[in-house]
């Protein structure tokens, strides 16, 4: 959550604008009275929160027979889970080079082997979402396929072929050697050209992929959390969380005018507004987690790109944006960071440290008018109602390590937390969740989750050495 009272009106995406019948959740619990306790408070129902309760309250699951409480300082998918751009897609190979940088390089620090494990962890996510959806006969525009990842600089075209070489060789060498790297070169210009409709594009990388509407796809999971037949769920909207304290051997909840909740369990699904539960913070998490303005619009495409000339692969463009084709509505895109600091349209002043979703701004507004029109091939003429038609923005949450934080907060007994996803949250969160709940029920580390996900001192203390490459 913000500050609160919030002084800003945020913008509301095409998401939250096309959720919003009688099973979207809009308002749940938002007159209801709080109850004095649960066993499990859940603070946020964005996607972390939603599939957490999802996974708490299934048969046989460590809430069975207990009560589970979600709330909320806005609706359901208020924050960056119904505003991002929709994938729910693995990064490749390419983009794992980011997680075993060295940390004084902007990278994550890891070895070889965490950041396979995180790769392979990222794919089942795509695999696991594609399950439940099909379990649960979810309705969320799910859609399963292959991304583009262009490139469009002959130096990472070369790192391209550089990092494949180094991640196959780190697959044969890890527990994961036999299991299959489902992706593709595509090193001829021309080829990569008529492929990917760009212009610009000198190769591409070919992988699975997948994307859902995550506004539905957040109330789905929050909706059959709710309609557990093992466990008591309530969702209560509009009750923001002011501050929490020890109180016995579980938490106190001050929720402002809404009262005060009770639990010995309580996770935090906060995400990017985590730090302003931690005002004087002693844990290290408050400067860990950088609260970053993003941007995304939607675009309905010309004729020349509808139909049977409409694309069919969800994209990653280098300095360009990342693209998903909704079922009905035309394109959603946005610029990745490095492109408006590259492209001199923000500084990371401008993006970093902010909080703000009421802001969208004129240069990636034309950013994103502009960008179909230049880059694919024949995008020709915008007629009315074509071309950029909505525009918004959202916060996401830049973990100083490029890992997420999960687990038990150290020397807070109860206290949990689940956040940090730098902005590709939902590529791993629904399985991220699952994991999660497997601890609350165990009390140990799920084994299947990557271990260097959890929170540590010293892992807080070693990023904090190197806060000041945000800066």
């Amino acid at each position: 959550m913000p500050f609160w009272p919030q002084p800003y009106e945020s913008t509301t995406s095409h998401w939250q604008q096309t959720n919003r019948g009688p099973t979207s959740l809009w308002d749940h619990g938002r007159d209801a009275a709080l109850p004095a306790e649960a066993d499990y408070v859940i603070v946020g129902a964005g996607v972390t929160g939603a599939s957490l309760a999802y996974h708490l309250t299934r048969p046989g699951a460590t809430a069975e027979g207990k009560r589970v409480v979600v709330l909320d300082a806005k609706d359901v998918g208020s924050g960056a889970s119904g505003r991002n751009g929709g994938h729910v897609s693995p990064r490749s190979f390419m983009y794992l080079s980011e997680l075993w940088a060295p940390l004084e390089h902007g990278g994550g620090g890891l070895s070889m082997e965490q950041s396979v494990e995180a790769w392979f962890f990222e794919l089942d996510n795509l695999e696991y979402i594609e399950r439940l959806v099909k379990d649960e006969g979810l309705d969320v525009d799910f859609w399963r396929g292959e991304r583009y990842e262009v490139f469009t600089s002959e130096e990472r075209v070369a790192e391209n072929r550089a990092a494949y070489a180094k991640f196959t060789t780190a697959i044969a060498a890890s527990r994961f050697a036999g299991r299959k790297l489902p992706w593709t070169m595509v090193d001829d210009p021309a080829k990569a050209k008529e492929l990917s409709r760009n212009d610009r594009a000198l190769a591409l990388n070919i992988g699975p992929a997948g994307s859902w509407h995550p506004h539905r796809g957040v109330t789905a999971l929050l909706r059959l959390a709710l309609g557990s037949t093992t466990s008591k769920c309530d969702f209560f909207s509009w009750c923001p969380v002011q501050a929490f304290a020890r109180a016995g051997d579980g938490w106190a909840l001050d929720c402002g005018e809404r009262g005060t909740i009770r639990a010995k369990h309580v996770i935090l699904a906060t995400n990017a507004y985590t730090r302003h539960l931690f005002p004087g913070d002693t844990t290290g998490l408050k400067d860990h987690l950088v609260p970053t303005l993003a941007q995304a619009g939607r675009v309905v495409p010309p004729a020349s790109f509808a139909g049977p000339r409409a694309l069919d692969h969800t994209y990653a463009v280098e300095l360009g944006p990342y693209l998903i084709q909704t079922p009905h509505a035309g394109l959603v895109l946005g610029p990745y960071i490095d492109v408006l600091e590259k492209g001199r349209i923000h500084s990371r002043a401008e993006l970093f440290y902010q909080d703000d979703d009421s802001k969208v701004t004129d240069g990636v507004r034309r950013w994103l008018q502009s960008y179909c029109g230049d880059d694919f091939t024949g995008w020709g003429q915008e007629g009315p109602g074509e071309g950029l038609v909505h525009h918004w923005s959202g916060i996401l949450a830049i973990s100083l390590d490029a890992q997420p934080l999960v687990g038990p907060v150290p020397d807070h007994p109860g206290l949990w937390l689940a956040a940090g996803y730098n902005g590709h949250g939902m590529a791993m969160i629904v399985n991220l969740t699952r994991s999660l709940a497997s601890h609350l029920k165990t009390g140990e580390w799920d084994a299947y989750m990557p271990r260097h996900y959890a929170i540590t001192k010293e892992r807080l203390d070693r990023a904090q050495k190197h806060a000041d490459k945000l800066t």
